[in-house]
Parts: structure tokens; C-alpha cells; sequence
């Protein structure tokens, strides 16, 4: 049988909200599955995003589980190969039979396998969204901002916040990408009125000195970019452009990268969450006590794959009846707004075709070769 769903309330605890039955979501002996696709080979590699979820999990077996049911993780590598992602999704829904996805962190998964989700009636709550369809299904509800928002935050903090007249965009367009990048910058002007003094969408991996040089003659006074962080400011000491803001998103803010910045050049960074850089920054706290006890490496993608985690087994631990993914995916759908504190605004997934809850970025400043956390808190395009 089916245990009853009720209408889902609002979550103040992580108390237990209901005991488990039998039902096609298994045994009250059985774990309770949960997907998740991540990438462990290839191109892009955040192991740490599986194993922070599963050290969640395991937090959460350790003081009984959900109704005494255990929380399994079933982590699939897809080395950002569309054939493999496509693959490891059906498995997961198919052979492990999983409740839902958490924690996912694949670069092409969304894209790929947002009509298999839907089809199958599974929600997805990734660590880390990447691309335009991890925000725009009705399935698959991020908790990060996402690289389009981060870019129109980006822009709004280099014109509104630093006082930029002149903002220029020096952007390496990975495949797939250049839609997001023209929704961002579409939105920032219309939020702003303003329109980039330069947007070159073509920068390689080579010698910066042509597209700074041609920065410098604009008269850009903010310069956003994602090529290797070493060259471009060695490069911009070289030609003495210390009045020029630049700005790096979500990738360029790394303990590396910090180490490489010139003096005299001013650096900026956006962050999708508070910065990890300070664990005292609310929020930062419980997610510092996962990774150090755990020894899982502390990077940005660590937190979302906390966030994700801790989300879930709240919207879990509200259903009263058997854990289903029928169940789970209803709970999803009709749960009410969780304020949690490594984000700027509260995460719903909700009943929606597309979901995009949190907005708004933190920014840090290198100095001395290291990341300072600003003082402005989350900047929201539009609201301050």
C-alpha cells in the first residue's frame, strides 16, 4: 500500500515528521535511494560535491535516518559525456529506482535529461546548475544563482556598486554558452539602462596583450573576464592599468588565484554563496563542520553540495507516510520558501515550469594575496 500524503507545512526543525511503511518506495528496512550525477573523470571534476552529500547523509543515519530508514547515495560519474550523462540518468531512475536527485553537479546533465525527469516524475536539486535548462524545467530546481545570474550580478556590482561608467565584457565563450551571456547582459540593461562600452565574446587562452591593450583605448574602467587569471593581470601591471576594476566569477575565485594577483591591481570575484573563504559567515559554519570533519575539500561547489543535502532532508522530513518518489516529488512541489544562510534569498523548488529561487551574489577583493571578503553583503540586481 500507499501511505497518505498531507500538505507539507513549513520547516522550522529537522524533527522527525513521520514514520516510514511499505509502498513501492521500499521496505521500512530498506535505504531510501537518492541520485546523483556528478563529474568524478574528464573536463570538469568536483569530487568533493558526492562526498559532502554523502556525508550529510550519513550525519543524518547516525541519529536514526528518516523513520528509521537509511539514506543511500548513488553517485554516477558521466565525465561530462552526453552519452554516458544520458545513460546514468536512466539508470538511476530505472535500475537503482532513486526518489529523487541531490547534489548533482554535471556539467551537461540538465540539458540532456530534463524531459527524462519530467517524464519520469523525479525532482533534481543540483549542487551546482550550470547550464540555461538546469533553471528553466519544471524538475529541476538549483541552489546556486547559475552563471547567467552571477554574470547581470557581476555587471550590476561594476556599475552600480564600484560606480563604472565604461564596463567591458572579455569573454572565452564555452560551447552553449553565449545565450547565457546574451540573457545576462539583456537583463543588466534593462535593469541599468546601461549598455557594455565592449563585449568581445572571442578571447582565447593566448597572449591577453591585444585585448587589453584594445581595453585600455575604450577607456574601460571595469573588465569582466573568465581567461586565466596569471596572464591577463601580469599583463595589465605591464601596462600600468591601475584604475581598471577586474572582475571574475565564480571560477576565478580560488586560493590560487589570489596568489597571482599583481600589486596594484584590483581584483574582484563574485560568489554564488557566502564566501568560503571565512567560516564564520552565516551558514559558512555548518557547512565548515561537514567538509573539516570529514576531510572533504573546501571549495564553493562543497556548499552547494551541503545546501542541497540539508535541503533535502528538511523537505524529506516533512512527509508524513511512505517515502516515495511519487511522495517526495509532491513534498517538492508544494513546499513552502526555506531561508537558509549561505544564500541571499530563500530556496523553494515549488509547482512551477522553471525554477530559479536565489539570487544575488557576494563579492570578495584580493589582497595581499589572499581573498577579502566585502562589506555589502549579497547584492541583489535591482534591489541594492
Amino acid at each position: 500500500m500507499k501511505c497518505s500524503l498531507t500538505n507539507v507545512v513549513a520547516v522550522t526543525t529537522l524533527a522527525l515528521a513521520g514514520t516510514a511503511c511499505t509502498g513501492d518506495g521500499g521496505s521500512a528496512d530498506d535505504p531510501i535511494k537518492v541520485g546523483s550525477i556528478n563529474g568524478l573523470t574528464g573536463p570538469f571534476q568536483a569530487p568533493e560535491v558526492p562526498q559532502a552529500v554523502r556525508a550529510v547523509f550519513e550525519e543524518v543515519n547516525k541519529t536514526g535516518g528518516i523513520g528509521g530508514r537509511r539514506l543511500e547515495l548513488v553517485s554516477k560519474d558521466d565525465a561530462m559525456n552526453p552519452q554516458r550523462s544520458t545513460e546514468v540518468a536512466l539508470e538511476l531512475l530505472e535500475t537503482e529506482n532513486v526518489v529523487a536527485l541531490v547534489g548533482s553537479s554535471s556539467g551537461v546533465d540538465c540539458g540532456l535529461n530534463r524531459t527524462t525527469y519530467s517524464n519520469a516524475g523525479v525532482v533534481s536539486v543540483p549542487a551546482v546548475g550550470v547550464d540555461t535548462a538546469c533553471f528553466t524545467s519544471p524538475n529541476i530546481a538549483p541552489v546556486n544563482p547559475g552563471p547567467s545570474k552571477l554574470m547581470t550580478t557581476m555587471l550590476y556590482y561594476a556599475s552600480e556598486t564600484l560606480k563604472n561608467d565604461n564596463v567591458c565584457l572579455y569573454y572565452t565563450v564555452v560551447p552553449g554558452s553565449r545565450g547565457d551571456i546574451d540573457a545576462a547582459v539583456k537583463e543588466w540593461t534593462d535593469i541599468t539602462g546601461k549598455e557594455l562600452t565592449v563585449k568581445d565574446i572571442s578571447v582565447g587562452e593566448g597572449d591577453p596583450t591585444p585585448y587589453l591593450a584594445a581595453a585600455k583605448a575604450a577607456g574601460c574602467q571595469a573588465i569582466l573576464y573568465n581567461a586565466a587569471a596569471g596572464p591577463w593581470l601580469a599583463q595589465a601591471q605591464a601596462q600600468g592599468m591601475r584604475d581598471v576594476d577586474f572582475i571574475m566569477g565564480a571560477g576565478g575565485y580560488t586560493d590560487a588565484n589570489a596568489k597571482v594577483v599583481p600589486e596594484g591591481v584590483n581584483v574582484y570575484a563574485g560568489a554564488e554563496w557566502q564566501p568560503y573563504t571565512d567560516e564564520t559567515l552565516p551558514g559558512n559554519k555548518r557547512w565548515a563542520k561537514i567538509v573539516n570533519s570529514n576531510k572533504i575539500r573546501k571549495t564553493a561547489f562543497s556548499q552547494g553540495a551541503v545546501m542541497s543535502a540539508d535541503l533535502f532532508v528538511q523537505v524529506l522530513k516533512t512527509i508524513k507516510g511512505d517515502i516515495t518518489r511519487e511522495s517526495v516529488t509532491e513534498a517538492f512541489k508544494s513546499m513552502r520558501p526555506i531561508r537558509y544562510p549561505m544564500v541571499g534569498t530563500p530556496w523553494i523548488f515549488g509547482p512551477g515550469d522553471a525554477h530559479s529561487p536565489i539570487q544575488g551574489s557576494r563579492f570578495v577583493k584580493a589582497e595581499n594575496r589572499r581573498w577579502r571578503v566585502l562589506s555589502e553583503g549579497f547584492v541583489v540586481p535591482g534591489k541594492n
